[in-house]
């Protein structure tokens, strides 16, 4: 008996969207181009802007002198300021700090402030201070450039210590890095600006890259909390007859999720999707969240970089019980409205504070709630801040998946495994049910916990939202996807818009009817996803008014972003579903000309090249990834099927046994090096991977196939019939296996 298996190795694609990297079952990748007029439409930059009533924090002083005075000098008081000698705070006089063999100079001549510096092209150059951004428990100082980018030193000052330092002292970073200080990183435009400033428009011209920000005030003043107030000042200036005052943005009777959702804004780690933040609609309306997601959160949904509250206060019962950010804290003056047990004794009940509920000597560090209830991590260098989740500790995690925990955090000297068993003998009770255990089940033992956790409405909507974005990143069978349409109606935003991607990922066209009426959703976040689903499909629908508009939402999504490497990435996926392919080359290589290290557009350019015929420029974009990222195991796996494809078959067997040695785990790359395998008749070999791959995926239907394969040419009839039954049982409608089971029986007999 012959069996037949002529697939080829390239017939499984790797699509590289904005955020994600997704495994699928074809070659081409869904992305996208577009004409001169559709490019227009999301280049052009708005002329006029509507005429805004921002008057200004000095308007409020008079009627509302309590709440200015709490809110001079705090933290978005000093959010930035003009640089002289009021508001400078480092030693500016002749002052050197030397990082990684970079030699900064700090000086002052007159009224003006300096600093020598490698600049972007890595020579040295004297620029002028323009402004401070912050003040403690560092400061930053901000430079201009000639294309009206601002940009943020990398040597910060230390107001603690009074000492200059690097926030980035571990790294060894190259002058023209994304990542270094005249970089995409700290630009002042296009990553602080928005949070830092009042009425802020970036106004960055993508044709000619470059910036004309303004803003109404330079920090974070009265107005960027409560919204223009001009007709509020004039109001209360006229008392006209017979006309009630107007309401401000963030008002006293605002609730506490909403309230909760309008710091989001800046205290949020998020994505930008609107040209100018109006003080209308909801968070959602504006911002895209990060997703718990490594390496911004560790696995189970804990802080692990920079997160800005938001994502994991959401997470919390407080936040699902009505507490939001003004119960703890003053909201002019930020600081918190009482110290140490006293300000959870506001809430909890004082049994809360003794040796019988947290086991610690009374007033010691190890007493205090929020040691462990919000550990928290140093960021910018001296930056402490906390997790806003206020989890129970829970070492039985970190003895199980290795994930962060309280207990460990203090105790360094004493192993999870006694943080576990400590908290066992002394509670003795089970630990309540939390979604971060469906969270890391998911990840480490059974998809399945995935769908426990995005299926069940109690948990929170961002730990839902992730579990059904990282439930999709797997291999599923179209009966498992389309299960996922009836979260298209859910009540989380999030959710609805993580359906809509996960079915782009794969290209998926044949559901559309179910997301047309996302297109005139309540949420624009998720009206951009859908319109973004139609041009990767490529589904002409410019006569629906509803694809209009959110299409309209989306391109300017697109035009916001554009001086972001993952900006130019969506263009480019957008231009070459459209089929402009020279457009998306553009813009992948835009998107790798602003990081250099932005390898999910060199992957995606790779491919792009092999399609066009340029297999020597695309073999050099997988080994440009391969040098910058020799863990990455996708750029082995691709790389391996250019080879094949190319008729070098050994280079072709080594970069996919490289693959099958790398992260994350690629699937795809066992069966196609399986597959190449059987080809040169290395069928032992060929079993061998095969079984390895399958601990990983005992289920997988390919995998088991091509085993079968590898079990019949060695002639192993009795493995090749225990394999069969196991493919009968995955998969009972497949005649073939039958047929193949019953010619096996008859071989043996």
């Amino acid at each position: 008996m012959i069996v037949n298996n002529k697939k080829s190795l390239l017939s499984n694609k790797i699509i590289y969207n904005v955020g994600s990297v997704f495994l699928s079952t074809v070659l081409l990748f869904l992305f996208s181009a577009c004409s001169k007029k559709e490019k227009d439409a999301y280049t052009r930059i708005e002329k006029t802007i509507t005429e805004s009533l921002f008057v200004g924090s000095n308007s409020c002083k008079s009627c509302h002198e309590e709440q200015f005075s709490n809110w001079e000098n705090s933290h978005h008081d000093q959010a930035m300021k003009i640089a002289d000698s009021t508001t400078i705070l480092g030693d500016f006089n002749n002052a050197t700090y030397i990082h990684k063999n970079v030699e900064n100079s700090f000086s002052k001549r007159g009224k003006d402030y300096f600093v020598n510096t490698v600049g972007p092209d890595g020579k040295y150059h004297e620029y002028r201070i323009e402004y401070t951004f912050g003040y403690t428990p560092l400061q930053q100082y901000i430079v201009k450039f000639p294309d009206g980018a601002y940009q943020c030193l990398l040597t910060a000052w230390d107001s603690v210590e009074n000492k200059w330092f690097h926030l980035q002292p571990n790294l060894d970073i190259i002058h023209d890095e994304w990542i270094n200080w005249s970089g995409g990183s700290q630009r002042w435009n296009t990553m602080c600006a928005d949070c830092h400033s009042t009425g802020l428009q970036k106004n960055f011209d993508s044709e000619a890259k470059t910036y004309n920000t303004t803003y109404s005030e330079i920090n974070v003043s009265c107005e960027a909390c409560h919204g223009p107030s001009g007709s509020h000042v004039s109001y209360y200036e006229k008392f006209p007859n017979g006309q009630n005052p107007p309401e401000l943005y963030l008002g006293k009777s605002i609730n506490p999720k909403e309230l909760v959702d309008k710091c989001a804004r800046c205290h949020s780690r998020r994505v930008q999707i609107t040209k100018v933040f109006d003080y209308k609609g909801d968070f959602f309306d504006y911002y895209i969240p990060s997703l718990l997601i490594d390496p911004i959160y560790e696995l189970d949904g804990q802080i692990r970089d920079e997160d800005y509250v938001y994502g994991s206060f959401v997470q919390s019962k407080m936040y699902h019980n009505g507490v939001s950010c003004k119960d703890c804290h003053d909201v002019h003056s930020l600081k918190l409205k009482k110290t140490g047990n006293d300000l959870c004794l506001m809430c909890h009940v004082p049994k809360y504070n003794t040796p019988e509920h947290h086991f610690h000597k009374e007033n010691t560090d190890g007493a205090l709630c929020i040691n462990c209830h919000m550990p928290g991590k140093l960021y910018m260098g001296n930056d402490f801040r906390r997790d806003h989740s206020f989890r129970v500790p829970r070492p039985d995690q970190t003895v199980k998946y290795e994930v962060p925990n309280a207990c460990n955090g203090c105790h360094t000297d004493k192993s999870a495994l006694w943080a576990a068993d400590f908290i066992k003998e002394k509670y003795r009770i089970e630990r309540a049910d939390h979604f971060s255990d469906h969270l890391l089940n998911g990840y480490f033992d059974d998809n399945g916990s995935f769908k426990k956790l995005f299926s069940n409405i109690k948990y929170p909507g961002i730990a839902r939202a992730t579990a059904l974005n990282q439930y999709t990143n797997q291999q599923l069978s179209r009966d498992e996807f389309d299960a996922t349409l009836v979260y298209l109606k859910d009540s989380s935003a999030l959710v609805r818009r993580e359906v809509i991607r996960s079915f782009e990922k794969i290209g998926i066209a044949n559901i559309s009817t179910h997301i047309i009426p996302l297109l005139n959703d309540s949420i624009r976040m998720v009206r951009i996803s859908a319109a973004s689903y139609f041009n990767t499909i490529g589904q002409q629908l410019e006569m629906d008014i509803n694809f209009k508009n959110a299409n309209q939402e989306f391109l300017d999504e697109m035009d916001m972003n554009a001086d972001f490497a993952s900006g130019q990435h969506q263009i480019a996926i957008y231009q070459q579903a459209k089929g402009n392919i020279d457009l998306a080359i553009k813009a992948y290589e835009r998107a790798i000309e602003i990081d250099n290290n932005y390898n999910m557009s060199r992957m995606n350019l790779a491919l792009l090249h092999y399609q066009q015929g340029n297999i020597s420029a695309s073999e050099g974009l997988y080994l440009k990834v391969i040098e910058q990222e020799l863990d990455f195991g996708y750029s082995y796996y691709m790389l391996g099927l250019l080879y094949n494809e190319t008729g070098q078959i050994n280079k072709a067997l080594e970069y996919l046994a490289t693959a099958c040695e790398k992260e994350p785990i690629n699937i795809n790359a066992y069966y196609n090096y399986a597959l190449l395998l059987q080809k040169e008749n290395r069928n032992l070999e060929s079993i061998k991977i095969t079984k390895r791959a399958l601990k990983n995926f005992s289920k997988n239907e390919k995998l088991l196939y091509v085993k079968l394969v590898g079990e019949i040419n060695l002639k192993h009839v009795d493995k090749a019939i225990e394999t069969c039954y196991l493919l009968i049982e995955l998969n009972p409608n497949n005649a073939n296996y039958v047929q193949l089971l019953n010619e096996l029986k008859q071989t043996k007999h």
